[in-house]
């Protein structure tokens, strides 16, 4: 997802993005909170509706403010820079109760928690995890409830894992450019982790992300180490330019394994051509969206020194074997059930107990759970693990 919104945001960002105006109406915001009979109502920025990844953030927010039983409120920035900032004036003169907010822009961070400070409302963090500067900012804040975002650094870790324990010993990587703090995060930890583990990279391709020329370093890398056992492509676009590159090595039977689980990845797995992929990092907003529940209603998540949590949501990685599961219990439902997420936001909660089912979000318990609940057939289960690395 970060790759697709890079040249967005490199066509719209300026300096314009830090003089946005810190206003905040407490007073309309109060008359139209009167009008909510009561009833907590969170808005949610969608940066840009009908991509992919962004999609199912905002359905996964629906999906846990329903069993939350809170109101949602869903705004589309469409794609503009500005409109992020347009957006939060207008939910909170609409008289949300809190934010969840997609910082597309780390100068957007500081200014959304002046606003909501400004205005007595609350707000919270989702996906885009922001700078140490930014967060030195708002930490403390006492409407701030906290953020749950991704890691590349893990991303890259997680499939270096999943390779490791199928039995891969040589790899190359197509990635991004070495500026480009995403992929060379990303491949920094797949680097790491598999040689750890006794595997050895033997060559990064970093480049642009574009499909031609990600096929033409690819092709290059395969020409050059025909012997590999896999090849791992840092996101969607290199992963597709990496099936291309394969077809005219038929020499190379390397498996390959790529960051982002877009529809193009998607039917790669399922056709076989990709081995394994990973992301489903989608459940971050069902995590922020739950902190600012508790912290409406009073239940404290802060630490002892008062700051908010900072959450790290997994990635998951998803093998072809399970690609019916996955959009069956990912895309077309929640990962999660409404007793869960419920979970998440009852008196007495702790933060702990957020960490415990992070700790425990991978492909094969959340369904472990879907066939204890009688959703998933443990038969389907079963099928799915047998084809893991075939």
């Amino acid at each position: 997802m970060k790759r697709k919104l890079g040249f967005v945001l490199i066509l719209m960002l300026s300096a314009s993005a830090l003089v946005f105006a810190w206003g905040g109406s407490k007073k309309s915001a109060s008359k139209s909170k009167a009008k909510n009979d009561g009833k907590i109502v969170i808005g949610c920025n969608n940066y840009l509706k009908g991509i992919y990844s962004l999609d199912i953030l905002e359905k996964n927010f629906v999906t846990t403010c329903k069993a939350l039983g809170v109101e949602p409120m869903v705004v589309n920035d469409e794609g503009k820079i500005e409109n992020c900032i347009t957006n939060v004036n207008n939910m909170i003169s609409a008289g949300v109760d809190g934010i969840v907010f997609l910082g597309i822009s780390d100068t957007l961070f500081p200014v959304v928690a002046r606003k909501c400070e400004a205005a007595g409302v609350g707000y919270a963090f989702y996906d885009h995890m922001p700078s140490a500067k930014s967060l030195a900012m708002f930490a403390k804040n006492p409407h701030f409830a906290g953020i749950a975002a991704t890691s590349d650094l893990a991303t890259g870790k997680n499939i270096a894992d999943y390779a490791v324990k199928v039995g891969m010993k040589k790899a190359i990587v197509v990635t991004g450019e070495t500026t480009d703090t995403t992929h060379s995060a990303r491949t920094n930890g797949f680097k790491k982790a598999f040689e750890a583990a006794g595997g050895k990279v033997l060559a990064e391709g970093y480049g642009t992300v574009t499909i031609a020329d990600g096929m033409a370093r690819a092709n290059d890398l395969l020409t050059a180490h025909p012997d590999i056992d896999c090849v791992y492509a840092t996101n969607g676009d290199l992963g597709t330019a990496t099936i291309e590159a394969l077809k005219k090595h038929p020499e190379v039977h390397a498996k390959l394994l790529v960051t982002d689980l877009d529809p193009d990845i998607l039917t790669g797995l399922k056709s076989g051509t990709v081995q394994a992929a990973n992301g489903a990092h989608w459940v971050n907003i069902d995590y922020t969206t739950a902190m600012l529940v508790c912290q409406l209603k009073g239940y404290n998540l802060k630490k002892p020194d008062g700051t908010a949590p900072i959450l790290i949501v997994p990635v998951m990685t998803l093998p072809n074997s399970y690609v019916d599961l996955y959009n069956q219990e990912w895309i077309e439902n929640s990962p999660y059930s409404d007793a869960q997420l419920q979970s998440l936001a009852k008196p007495g909660v702790t933060i702990a107990h957020y960490q415990e089912m992070l700790d425990n979000y991978n492909i094969d318990n959340c369904l472990k759970e879907k066939v204890a609940a009688g959703r998933v057939p443990q038969a389907a289960l079963d099928k799915a693990q047998a084809g893991v690395g075939k």
